[in-house]
Order: structure tokens, then C-alpha cells, then sequence
């Protein structure tokens, strides 16, 4: 088998569509801002979802209006406009492309031919019930389209050969091969067609027209091969091959299930080709009626207007995501985890707003006096040694409650303070998993001995039961 495929569209260049091509593969080549800013929505919304446990994922929804803004945002920044216009001969030859089209269109069947090749053994043409060439074919699509970043005022007819589309314009025939463009000139592509006997061993095309049969594994005379159980009679079909070549490095083989259908197409493509161009020479006049139109280059002014379009663009996607993400990730919305049951919580709150006495519920946490009480974590502030203040075991406060002497162990990190409350200034910060002394409890808060002679004041929540 030989593999029947075209080369790099890259080099399938023409002098006088240089400029064009250029300017199309480099439009072709920037980002998609329809995806990025799509994708750029899921990704925010999954990480908000992260972050706050769920609710975050309703970002998500932003990328249909993130796709459709970046799809406006992508019609003015990747995209090339052709306008043609078509008169006399030029009319008519491409008229006679597109009925042509529309008669391999209408075919049952049409297929891409990939690879091909003889058969040369005796045991190979047995097998493949006496066929003298084997092929590998997928069908394929034929349809009226234009490239993803070309704009034009005619939808050309569009074949699909494998991995690469051809389009078929009034001046020239360009080829796209994922996000890359190429061009062929009309006068450098060569089509032949001819009729080709096809064994069929799948479904028949329902417009095919059968000429003979022959059987899944024949004898040197053409007759059944009586060593082979179930050996059934095949139909042979009479398709027409269309074999599309240019010194360019193009090369696809096409197959319809119908006769006769190619030859109005290839005469469309002769007729495009025969006609005059005004854009082959600089030094030939202008095009007359019968001409193809030459596409105007954009005017300096209305590129000046095409960069406004893209800055007030690129404007409004920073003034949409910009408060969405200020809302996302701003601290205030971060409320401390309090380790204790939503009823007790509520009831902290409420004695917070009626004007009480602050009571930590998180390590040292501090409260906002603002109506809408939002609960804040204090890092823990570090005290040099030197500065740590050592008191009296016998020290009291009227606010301190007598209790027993217990052990506790502190959960996390935690700030040993002079007296019940967050407004009393740090002594040390005690780390994770040392034992402490509960000597008294007030409200929230402990007064607790650390080591030796160490003692201070640190809110509840932030020590555990031994």
C-alpha cells in the first residue's frame, strides 16, 4: 500500500497571493480569545469552588458570555475579509464550478482514497476476490464553507481530502491543514477523473450501477474456488476516480458512487483558470468586467478604528472580571472556621452585636462592630524572649473566676496575652502541642502557666483535653 496524502501547505505558495497568505496563516496563528476567556471562567469558578467548599462553581457559569465576547473579540482580530465580485466569464466559470459541485454533492457516495496499492501474489488476489488494486478509503464531505478566519461575501464549495480541505474560490484555490493555509493557483492544478470497476464488498451504493460480479475467492479461470465454504457472489460497481495533482505537492484521489458527475466540475476549475488577473503584475492594466475583483487592503483610517475596537474590548473583559474577582478574593468574604456547632455560633454573634463582652471563637479572633459582624483569624504575633513578662502565681483580677488547676494542650499556635481579651498586649506565642496549666477560666478565656513561671491569658478554643 502507498499512501496517496499532500505535502506541506506551507509550501503550497503563489506569488501573487504572498501578502494574503501571510496575513491569514498570521492571524490564524494568535490565541483564540473565545476559548482562553472560556477556559479562563472554568478555571476561576473550579478554584472558587475549592476554596469556598462548593459555591465557587457558579463562576462557571460566565463562560458562555466569556466564549461569545471573545468570539466578537476574535471576528475583528482573526479574521480576513474577501469581497468579490463577479461578472461576465468570471460569473459564468464559477457558476459552472459550483453546479458541478453540486453534482458530486449529490452523489450516494463519495470517498477519500488514502492509500492504494498492486496486488502482486496469487494467495493475495484469492483472497480479496480477484481484485487487481487494493485501496484504503473513508468517506468524506463535500460542502459550501469558508475557512474559519476568512469573511467573504460568497461561500465557496469546500472538499474534504483526509486531514485537509480544499476550497475552491473564484481566483484561487486555497488549502487548510488544521490552523495553516495554503494556496494553489487554478492554472498549476491538474484534475483528471476516469471511470474505475470497483469489487464492492460492503453496502452498494444506492445510485451505483452495477456492470458484473465475481465471487470472494475465485479460481485462475474467474469461477468459484470450491475449497472455500460460503463463498458468495460479490457485485462489481462502476465508480468515477478523481485524481487531483499540482507541482505544489498537491495529491488526493477522490471516488463517487455515480458516473459521469466530474466532468462539469473540472470544466468550472479549466474556465476559473483561463481567466485574466489584474493582481498577477503590477505593470498590467486594470481588471476589466470580466475579471476577478482584487480585494481592497484596508485603509489606514479603518485600521485606526480596528485597534479602538480591540482596546474598548479588551476594556470591557477587564471591567467585567476585575469587581467578579475582587468579590472572589477579597478577605472579608473569608470567614473563620470557629470549630464549634452553628447554634453556638449564631449565639456568640447575637451577644457580640447586643454590646457584651468580646469572647474569642477562633484563636484570638477579633470582631468587626460593623451590623454585619465578619470574623477575621489573627496571626499570631512572634514576642522576642527578652520581652516576655513573667507574673506572680498570687496575681488576680476582679474580673478572674476561681477553678481547679487542670492540663490542657494547646491545638495550634496561640498567643499568651496579660489579660481576657484581644486588646491586651501579646507576651509569647505558644507553639502547637505544649501543655498548659488552666489556673482559672473566664467567659472564653484561661489563665493558664506556661513552663515554669510563665502565666498569661489565651481564649478556649485554642486548647484540647491530654
Amino acid at each position: 500500500m502507498i499512501e496517496i496524502d499532500s505535502g506541506d501547505v506551507m509550501h503550497m505558495q503563489d506569488e501573487a497571493f504572498s501578502e494574503l497568505l501571510s496575513e491569514i496563516n498570521s492571524k490564524a496563528a494568535q490565541t483564540r480569545m473565545s476559548a482562553a476567556l472560556a477556559w479562563t471562567a472554568i478555571v476561576i469558578g473550579v478554584l472558587a469552588g475549592m476554596a469556598t467548599g462548593g459555591p465557587g462553581l457558579f463562576l462557571c457559569i460566565f463562560a458562555l458570555p466569556g466564549y461569545a465576547i471573545g468570539n466578537w473579540f476574535d471576528s475583528y482580530r482573526r479574521t480576513t475579509v474577501l469581497y468579490y465580485d463577479l461578472e461576465g466569464d468570471a460569473e459564468t466559470a464559477y457558476n459552472r464550478l459550483a453546479a458541478g459541485f453540486d453534482g458530486l454533492s449529490g452523489c450516494a457516495a463519495k470517498w477519500h482514497i488514502e492509500a492504494g496499492g498492486a496486488v502482486q501474489s496469487l494467495t493475495a488476489w484469492k483472497r480479496n476476490a480477484g481484485a487487481s488494486h487494493l485501496v484504503n478509503r473513508k468517506a468524506t464531505t463535500l460542502a459550501y464553507k469558508l475557512p474559519a478566519v476568512i469573511k467573504s461575501n460568497l461561500t465557496p464549495p469546500a472538499l474534504h481530502v483526509g486531514k485537509q480541505i480544499l476550497f475552491f474560490m473564484p481566483d484561487i484555490v486555497l488549502v487548510q491543514d488544521g490552523s495553516r493555509v495554503g494556496a494553489v493557483n487554478y492554472t498549476d492544478l491538474n484534475v483528471r477523473w476516469q471511470d474505475s470497476r470497483f469489487i464492492e464488498t460492503e453496502r452498494v451504493p444506492s445510485d451505483a450501477r452495477v456492470v458484473d460480479h465475481t465471487w470472494a475467492h475465485p479460481n485462475k479461470s474467474g469461477g468459484p474456488d470450491r475449497r472455500f465454504k460460503n463463498n458468495r457472489q460479490i457485485p462489481i460497481c462502476l465508480y468515477e476516480a478523481m485524481h487531483f495533482t499540482s507541482n505544489s505537492g498537491v495529491n488526493e484521489l477522490l471516488e463517487f458512487s455515480r458516473t459521469g458527475v466530474a466532468a462539469a466540475f473540472v470544466e468550472g476549475c479549466r474556465m476559473l483558470g483561463k481567466l485574466p488577473r489584474g493582481r498577477t503584475s503590477p505593470a498590467l492594466p486594470p481588471p476589466s468586467a470580466n475579471d476577478i475583483a482584487a480585494v481592497v487592503p484596508m485603509p489606514a483610517t479603518e485600521r485606526k478604528r480596528e485597534s479602538w475596537k480591540v482596546a474598548s474590548l479588551a476594556l470591557l473583559a477587564m471591567v467585567i472580571w476585575l469587581p467578579v474577582l475582587a468579590v472572589i478574593f477579597r478577605p472579608d468574604n473569608k470567614k473563620a472556621d470557629t470549630g464549634l456547632p452553628p447554634v453556638l455560633v449564631a449565639e456568640n454573634s447575637n451577644r457580640l452585636s447586643a454590646g457584651e463582652k468580646k469572647d474569642t471563637l477562633t484563636t484570638d479572633s477579633k470582631v468587626d462592630p460593623s451590623p454585619e459582624t465578619t470574623i477575621a483569624v489573627e496571626t499570631p504575633v512572634a514576642v522576642p524572649a527578652s520581652e516576655t513578662t513573667t507574673l506572680d502565681p498570687t496575681e488576680t483580677t476582679a474580673s478572674q473566676k476561681s477553678g481547679n488547676a487542670t492540663i490542657r494542650i494547646t491545638k495550634t499556635a496561640v498567643n499568651l496575652r496579660e489579660g481576657a481579651g484581644t486588646s491586651f498586649p501579646v507576651l509569647t506565642v505558644v507553639p502547637k502541642g505544649i501543655e498548659v496549666t488552666v489556673l482559672e477560666v473566664d467567659a472564653g478565656w484561661s489563665r493558664v502557666r506556661v513552663g515554669g513561671n510563665t502565666l498569661g491569658w489565651m481564649a478556649n478554643s485554642t486548647m484540647v483535653e491530654p
